[in-house]
């Protein structure tokens, strides 16, 4: 059965002494991974699982004991993988610079005692106790069902120490009734539904009323964003399609003006769709990815293209004379691409134009 995992990241009060500790075997630990991956590229493996005998370093060539390589190697592993996803030409040796650790049940516990503070018990021939407190996110991934999982991660980004821990759920079976609805993201309003649900009014606004120097607009942002997202009822939804953006910030370096760029920076859209990743999974709608491709400018009802149909926040066929919001325009194009079950406008089939019931 498949399985939901959320990640918690927590941050560890060491004391100085303790904190360069736990730095140096991080050290270590980092010059294991690269050892790893340097033997793994040298050889082109890109597939093996495990980590055999004969990548093993000679005993005592690391502070670490035998299982610790063994894990750093396997953590090298999944870096050099990671390569198989590039184009052989763009291929490069990767580099382990992070001061990480993953770690499995072998190494580390939830320690009995307690004061003011949890306790981690890390070891394999060495010990740390690592004191923590548990945060909401904690306390709401607990309420929900979830229970933690055997691996954990140490990592110290700007000299602090983090330790991140997984929680996992049994995910629901999908749903099998319901309708199909689409999703569009963008930076005026933050959510525009297929069933007319809007969420986010005037985002665009709410981020240019910030003043030049104001501190941490991002996070009032993803607070507005991520507070605005739980207003969204998907309960008799079995299907969600969303617009694939994932590069949609990229190239555009130069493009625009600085007030722009500035609007485009605070556009969380990949936050937002972890949310809403997080949310199918748990009510057991399917999520489905589309292409952005003329979803803004394609009519629905007369199946005509152009870019002249969309002036703003309004969308006006010249072809037909269609008129409708353009955000839920787009909106209904994402859910046709949902219902005809393709990625772009391009494969969609024509029955599916002109669905007056939509």
């Amino acid at each position: 059965m498949p399985v939901m995992r959320r990640t918690v990241r927590i941050a560890s009060p060491l004391n100085e002494g303790k904190l360069e500790a736990v730095a140096s075997f991080l050290t270590e630990y980092n010059r294991c991974v690269n050892h790893f991956i340097e033997r793994y590229w040298s050889e082109r493996n890109f597939s093996d699982t495990y980590v055999d005998s004969t990548h093993m370093p000679p005993d005592g060539h690391f502070a670490l004991t035998a299982r610790l390589v063994q894990c750093a190697g396997k953590q090298a592993l999944q870096v050099v993988k990671s390569q198989r996803m590039k184009p052989k030409r763009r291929r490069t040796m990767p580099r382990f610079t992070a001061l990480t650790a993953e770690l499995d049940g072998r190494f580390w516990c939830l320690a009995d005692e307690h004061n003011s503070f949890e306790w981690v018990k890390v070891q394999s021939g060495f010990t740390f106790h690592l004191p923590f407190s548990k945060t909401a996110m904690w306390n709401k991934w607990t309420e929900k069902g979830f229970t933690i999982s055997r691996s954990m991660r140490l990592l110290m980004p700007g000299g602090t120490l983090f330790m991140e821990f997984v929680f996992e759920k049994e995910r629901p079976p999908e749903k099998t009734t319901g309708s199909v609805e689409g999703i569009d993201l963008g930076y005026v309003d933050a959510v525009t539904c297929s069933d007319g649900q809007v969420a986010g009014i005037d985002m665009n606004d709410f981020i240019s009323s910030f003043g030049r120097r104001e501190r941490n607009t991002h996070e009032q942002v993803k607070q507005k964003v991520f507070g605005e997202l739980k207003n969204i009822d998907l309960s008799g939804v079995r299907a969600l399609a969303i617009e694939d953006l994932r590069s949609v910030k990229s190239r555009t370096r130069g493009m625009f003006q600085r007030a722009h760029n500035r609007r485009l920076s605070h556009w969380l859209y990949a936050r937002a769709v972890q949310w809403l990743e997080q949310r199918c999974e748990e009510q057991g709608i399917a999520l489905m990815r589309v292409s952005p491709w003329k979803t803004s400018q394609f009519c629905r009802l007369c199946g005509n293209r152009d870019r002249r149909s969309r002036s703003g926040k309004v969308f006006r066929c010249i072809h037909c004379g269609h008129t409708d919001d353009a955000d839920m325009n787009a909106a209904q194009n994402i859910r046709l691409l949902g219902l005809a079950g393709v990625y772009s406008l391009r494969s969609l089939p024509g029955r599916f134009i002109g669905d007056t019931r939509l």
